[in-house]
């Protein structure tokens, strides 16, 4: 048996004197644009605010509210830099030492300046990002948050399991 599914379509006009009606349609729930990953649940322990942000990121996704989810993803990167560096006064000084610590290299910096300016982009100077837009922010986003919070200990257990080489003999 497949799983049966339930959904509610709404149906709305508007009409402005004169014009053609605007037709809009939203069904409920919404179609998933991208699952939430599962390791979502696992941020809570390094930081709570940066799990519920994530959260709300996907909601907005699955919403299609890009903007709003391009505005989580700048907010998302500055929290994730800040817990781990401290406030240094401006995004600029906030990634350099982001980067001079060792949590990105200079490649993934200046990736995450561009998703910093997409961020900044939409909330000042009325940029909508894309599907496509809003898809490279995420992935990339995505990848930092697990980098920082979730491979390190993951990386500390696979040390303890892997055994040790073994010296060369010496003839």
């Amino acid at each position: 048996m497949g799983c049966e599914s339930i959904k509610l379509r709404h149906v709305s006009l508007f009409v402005y004197q004169g014009e053609e009606p605007e037709k809009t349609i939203n069904y409920f729930p919404p179609k998933i644009f991208r699952q939430q990953p599962n390791w979502i649940s696992q941020i809570w322990i390094f930081d709570h605010f940066v799990k519920t942000l994530t959260k709300e990121i996907y909601i907005a996704l699955q919403n299609d509210l890009p903007n709003l989810a391009a505005m989580g993803v700048r907010s998302l990167i500055e929290k994730v830099m800040i817990d781990k560096v401290g406030d240094n006064g401006t995004f600029k000084q906030n990634i350099a030492k982001f980067e001079g610590l060792g949590y990105v290299s200079k490649f993934q910096r200046e990736h995450l300046e561009t998703i910093l300016d997409a961020g900044h982009a939409t909330i000042h100077r009325s940029y909508s990002p894309t599907t496509e837009d809003v898809i490279t922010l995420i992935d990339i986003t995505e990848h930092i948050i697990k980098t920082i919070y979730l491979h390190k200990n993951k990386i500390e257990q696979l040390k303890t399991r892997v055994p040790s080489r073994e010296p060369k003999k010496k003839d």
